[in-house]
């Protein structure tokens, strides 16, 4: 059953920062360059412009029913077979999110550093780990993130002072790519890159104050949204304006620019072991509020011994995709698609229902 109470500020606020902010590392800014084109970059930052109030309601609802998290606050508000509906919507964004995701990181490791090895393995042996971590529970989990992140965070900061000398910034012009009627569209389209934000909120009674809850996550969404325009700007400034959305992995494409002498060969290979550290934690954690979100709808309060079905259905259902190219450019944009309306119109409705019943004047 999972712990409640333990977690603090610092522990929301590195979960946060590692689940949301390896989006930087991924392929996500190769599936954004695919219409923005070099304009890419700003997209991340329209995004959140449109998902930061629908966020902010979400938690000021939570503040407001102060003894639920986000389950049980869909079926205070519309009912309990309508929240349970809604809920298991959330359920399935997650889970699909969850799964691609997954399938997106386990091609980075066969393409880049296993090719010989089957994808079928890898993808066993990493969600092997994850659920091993994920067992351990919520307040392990946050400890785990609170004590590797300055490690993983320094990794990175370092890749972008060795990256510098690389930088051409005169290639992020035109600076809305495409267009600007493109960039602000794909901006709305790709809000979805920060669903994760909302389904941390299954969490918000694990902390030993409510309040730390909403300042770590605010804090960190803050950021992450630096985090993740700072590398992204980064990417269009180093590759070339014909280049960048044909680049699959970019974050590990610029790792190959970096040069320490000759004695210091391969050095991509060291970024790669904090690259992967935060991939299995981004994914213990992922896969554990996923399963906790199941157990929430269906009333199961010892949800962990779901998480080994669950792994497995992560394994079976990624490895549907025939390849990396279909899972990124057709299920993943689909979903993201899909999920961006969701959560930036829903919380209004919330709130709105929220407001009719007269909870709000209290």
């Amino acid at each position: 059953m999972q712990n409640k109470g333990f977690l603090r500020l610092k522990e929301i606020l590195a979960m946060t920062l590692i689940l949301v902010g390896i989006k930087l590392s991924d392929s996500t800014p190769a599936l954004m360059a695919q219409k923005a084109q070099n304009g890419f970059w700003l997209i991340p930052l329209l995004s959140f412009i449109c998902i930061l109030p629908s966020f902010l309601i979400m938690l000021y609802l939570l503040k407001k029913y102060q003894d639920k998290n986000i389950v049980e606050l869909l079926e205070s508000l519309t009912g309990k077979w309508i929240g349970k509906c809604v809920g298991i919507l959330l359920f399935i964004f997650a889970f699909l999110t969850l799964t691609l995701d997954s399938r997106n990181y386990i091609e980075q490791i066969k393409l880049l550093y296993f090719p010989e090895s089957p994808t079928d393995l890898i993808y066993f042996v990493f969600i092997a780990v994850v659920f091993i971590g994920a067992k351990k529970g919520i307040e392990v989990i946050g400890f785990t993130s609170w004590i590797t992140l300055f490690t993983i965070k320094a990794a990175f900061v370092l890749v972008l002072i060795l990256i510098y000398g690389d930088i051409v910034v005169q290639r992020i012009f035109p600076i809305f790519g495409a267009s600007l009627p493109v960039v602000l569209s794909e901006g709305v389209k790709k809000a979805g890159i920060f669903a994760e934000l909302f389904f941390l909120l299954i969490a918000y009674q694990s902390a030993k104050r409510t309040s730390m809850f909403r300042k770590g996550i605010l804090l960190a969404s803050i950021i992450v949204l630096l985090e993740i325009t700072i590398f992204y700007f980064v990417y269009a400034s180093v590759f070339d304006y014909n280049s960048i959305k044909k680049i699959q992995f970019p974050f590990h494409d610029i790792t190959q620019y970096i040069n320490l002498g000759n004695f210091l060969t391969n050095i991509e290979t060291i970024f790669m072991i904090f690259w992967l550290f935060a991939a299995f934690i981004k994914f213990i954690i992922f896969i554990y509020i996923t399963t906790w979100i199941f157990g929430e709808i269906f009333a199961i309060r010892n949800f962990e011994p779901l998480l080994l079905p669950f792994s497995f259905l992560v394994i079976i259902i990624g490895l549907s995709p025939f390849n990396s190219v279909i899972n990124e450019l057709v299920f993943r944009e689909t979903l993201l698609t899909i999920m961006s309306p969701f959560f930036i119109i829903f919380p209004f409705v919330l709130w709105i229902i929220a407001w009719g019943k007269g909870d709000l004047k209290q």
